[in-house]
């Protein structure tokens, strides 16, 4: 796929995106604010009418920021791996140094909220499934100085984030680190069997469960080294319209239902059938079917870089039953800015540039030109039924807890619906503990914004 017919896809979805923007989120969080003149009331939302700062504050002068440095604490070095083009040229074009501030993923927030304490913080805050626990260490994104009514933003993820009319994290449409979780599968296994495909399946209109599961039986059965389907099992509830735990006018709720149940069931029942295991396996070895993941398998240096490109097929995720609507999941992801950052603008101008998808070599990106032409498919579009979940980011942000969405996979079906049972009073006590973080961060906003 050529650079060009990359860009020119992007801007169309761009365009899409924008047609949407009424639809809403599921009601995933709630809108800023906004003016008399449509943008929203806070600071860093006017429009931007210069060539290339679209997403920048109208104000804002790049050159004021021109020789000083913004600190991204990550735990991944950017500029040696495939952002590095993008840091490369935002460092080239604003003349602003990107500094890395390499820390253990698992201590994240800890090691951050360490650095607060000893004025030492750095700018950018990644969030990767920290919610709520992040807040303890982040600020709203007043400061960045973006125009976050421009089209290039995920305003799904905008209105997400949005704590007391004031946005946290954002991220571009299709940017390269977009994790919307998907079902990709071996297409030699399928189509040397003669078997139908997830994505023929799709297109007829019968990409349900009970297709999903029929396929893994039938990829089961070629041989006894082979196995249907892996499952990542937030994605699996996701695709089913479910989840442990919803975020929702700035409360963390539990909402483990009938249906959740009905689903948890119906995966523990086709683990002990055989035909799936928990998270992705060996899909990239080539000797399991299907699996339900996120859009990073769809990478080169993604989860499966022992596959064959060729092999590699994806279409979305199955719905639970025919003729339901077709729900889009994934982990809560963005970027904001940490507490106190002392580069707010400058770090501003980094993410608008870092989230980019242009700013990055496509071509040596994707395992091929069909998931490449899907991931664009898939990140492009807004949904009233994205399902961001919880769970994980629910264990280490409350100390409490575990995996519920991985009981599939250590319980029978004889006792799946008794162990959930036995662990609602520590889920509401998680939320509990949550909102706790959340109404502190909401009595800061309030204190903050005064004015």
């Amino acid at each position: 796929m050529s650079k060009t017919l990359i860009r020119l896809i992007t801007l169309v979805l761009a365009i899409a995106m924008v047609a949407c923007l009424a639809v809403g989120c599921g009601g995933n969080g709630e809108t800023a604010s906004t003016g008399s003149n449509g943008g929203s009331s806070n600071q860093g939302t006017t429009n931007n009418k210069e060539p290339g700062l679209d997403g920048i504050d109208k104000s804002v002068n790049p050159e004021d920021y021109r020789g000083t440095t913004v600190k991204y604490v990550t735990w991944k070095d950017p500029k040696l791996n495939e952002d590095g083009v993008a840091v490369e040229k935002f460092e080239k074009d604003f003349g602003i140094t990107l500094e890395p501030v390499l820390i253990d993923q698992g201590d994240y927030v800890k090691t951050i909220a360490a650095a607060i304490a000893s004025d030492t913080q750095g700018d950018i805050f990644f969030e990767n499934g920290d919610f709520p626990g992040s807040l303890t260490v982040m600020q709203p994104l007043d400061a960045a100085m973006l125009d976050l009514s421009a089209p290039i933003w995920n305003q799904a993820l905008i209105k997400a984030s949005t704590l007391g009319g004031h946005p946290y994290l954002v991220d571009c449409i299709s940017n390269v680190w977009t994790e919307v979780d998907i079902c990709v599968y071996n297409k030699a296994i399928f189509e040397n069997a003669g078997l139908n495909t997830p994505a023929d399946y799709y297109a007829a209109g019968k990409w349900t469960f009970d297709n999903f599961r029929y396929a893994a039986q039938q990829v089961t059965k070629l041989g006894k080294d082979y196995v249907g389907a892996g499952l990542l099992g937030e994605a699996a509830l996701g695709a089913a319209g479910s989840s442990f735990f919803t975020y929702k006018d700035n409360k963390m709720v539990v909402t483990a239902d009938k249906h959740l149940y009905e689903v948890m069931n119906y995966l523990c029942q086709m683990k002990a059938d055989g035909i799936a295991r928990l998270d992705r396996g060996g899909f990239g070895e080539g000797k399991q079917g299907m699996a339900l993941t996120n859009c990073f398998g769809l990478k080169r240096t993604g989860y499966f870089t022992q596959i064959n490109p060729d092999h590699l097929g994806a279409t979305y995720l199955p719905v639970w039953k025919e003729g339901d609507k077709q729900c889009v999941t994934g982990i809560y992801r963005g970027w904001g800015l940490i507490d106190g950052a002392k580069n707010p603008v400058a770090a501003g101008l980094f993410l608008r540039q870092y989230l980019d998808v242009n700013n990055y070599d496509l071509e040596a990106t994707f395992h091929n030109q069909e998931v490449a032409n899907f991931f664009f498919q898939v990140t492009g579009q807004y949904s009233e039924n994205m399902i961001y979940y919880h769970g994980p980011d629910m264990c280490k942000s409350t100390g409490l807890g575990t995996y519920f969405h991985e009981a599939w996979n250590s319980q029978t079906p004889a006792n799946m619906t008794g162990y959930l049972d036995s662990q609602l009073p520590v889920m509401q006590q998680m939320c509990d503990k949550a909102n706790e973080i959340i109404e502190k961060e909401l009595a800061q906003i309030k204190k903050d914004f005064a004015d």
